[in-house]
């Protein structure tokens, strides 16, 4: 714990008290002597600072006249107990001044939300909703974070259609809430699709589409849902979009790509998909995808191209690919041409640093095995990268 910062800053905070209760108090009768007054306050400092600080906050409480002048400290000492982890002395704080008839309607209301702030923090999820959706109701000043606050809750309860209705009432300007709207949408959508409701997945789909058209999710889930109907065309075109807004391609990907291509006996345009794919990034699935086509259909493999491609940026996911072609080089009738490639191989080995095959959270680097639509870490939606890491 940071002694020397939180004891500069309880004494501020007795100062600030002192003052404010000096201020409330001119021009009108004393509850109780002023010498009983400072006592508190003293006894409040010695055991804030001492080896008893639980103590503290019940003298001050004692001590602090609440008036609309002092609310600033009151409001200030509940925020430094509740980062301390007491969050039931900021309960209390909060609930001591809720019972106060002297405050104003807007103060009281600052107040409220900050209660819900105390109850989210101590996991009492049903208060906070209740305080917070009153909050939300009735559009004061606080309605922007109150909004904010549920939908953290509605998060981490995944009650998703909650989510969905509350976001709405954010600004719609707000490029981020679009996107966190946009995958509540999916949530839901993919929850429907797994339930075989295929008709509101497909609104689900359409309705984060609408709401984020950047959001490569909602074109993803739109593609899954027109396969589950065999409207391949429409899958084709979900994912060429797909794979414009998130370059580094998922072998799920590519694997519903190539279903739907030879559903429609158009196989050709799965190898022009990847080509494309390989000009936005050579990750080692859609160089392995080419590979694997070209071999299927009994193609000349460009290992030379492919050794070219890899080298923009060679990663460890590129290794068991090198070494293929080390192998295949040796095995080549063309001596010259084979020691050529072995020797780019080797090089491009050479290059790379061996690092951990997952995925990573763009926003606070937090990795995973599995690729996730949602980073547990800094609560981002869409962070994650596809690459190894």
């Amino acid at each position: 714990m940071d002694w020397p910062g939180n004891i500069l800053l309880y004494v501020l905070l007795v100062v600030a008290v002192a003052i404010g209760f000096l201020l409330g108090r001119r021009e009108r009768r004393p509850k109780k002597s002023q010498t009983a007054v400072i006592k508190d306050y003293y006894q409040g400092l010695n055991f804030l600072l001492g080896d008893r600080p639980e103590l503290g906050v019940d003298k001050f409480i004692q001590a602090m006249e609440v008036s609309d002048e002092s609310i600033d400290v009151h409001l200030a000492l509940a925020s430094v107990v509740r980062r301390r982890g007491e969050v039931d002395k900021a309960i209390r704080i909060h609930q001591n001044l809720l019972a106060s008839p002297a405050l104003k309607t807007a103060n009281k209301q600052l107040i409220e939300f900050e209660l819900a702030r105390d109850y989210h923090a101590a996991g009492l999820l049903d208060r906070a909703e209740g305080l917070l959706r009153d909050i939300v109701a009735r559009r004061d000043a606080q309605e922007k974070q109150a909004v904010d606050l549920l939908l953290d809750i509605y998060e981490q309860e995944r009650d998703w259609q909650q989510a969905i209705v509350i976001s709405k009432r954010a600004s719609n300007s707000d490029n981020a809430q679009k996107l966190r709207l946009s995958h509540f949408h999916c949530e839901l959508g993919e929850s429907c699709l797994k339930n075989g409701e295929v008709k509101l997945a497909s609104e689900h789909a359409r309705g984060a589409v609408q709401v984020d058209p950047s959001n490569p999710r909602g074109h993803w889930l739109l593609a899954l849902v027109e396969s589950s109907q065999k409207r391949h065309k429409l899958v084709l075109r979900s994912l060429r979009r797909v794979a414009e807004l998130q370059p580094n391609l998922g072998e799920e990907l590519l694997e519903l790509f190539a279903r739907s291509a030879e559903a429609m006996g158009r196989e050709h345009e799965y190898l022009e998909f990847l080509e494309q794919a390989l000009q936005r990034s050579a990750s080692a699935k859609v160089v392995g995808a080419v590979l694997a086509y070209q071999r299927k259909h009994g193609q000349l493999v460009d290992y030379e191209r492919m050794l070219a491609l890899i080298g923009r940026e060679p990663r460890s996911e590129h290794l068991p690919m090198l070494l293929d072609v080390m192998k295949r080089s040796q095995q080549s009738i063309d001596t010259e041409n084979g020691q050529n490639l072995e020797g780019v191989a080797r090089d491009l080995m050479a290059n790379i640093v061996v690092e951990v095959d997952g995925h990573q959270c763009s926003n606070c680097g937090f990795t995973s095995a599995a690729h996730l639509w949602h980073c547990p870490t800094c609560k981002a939606w869409g962070s994650f990268s596809d690459r190894a890491v």
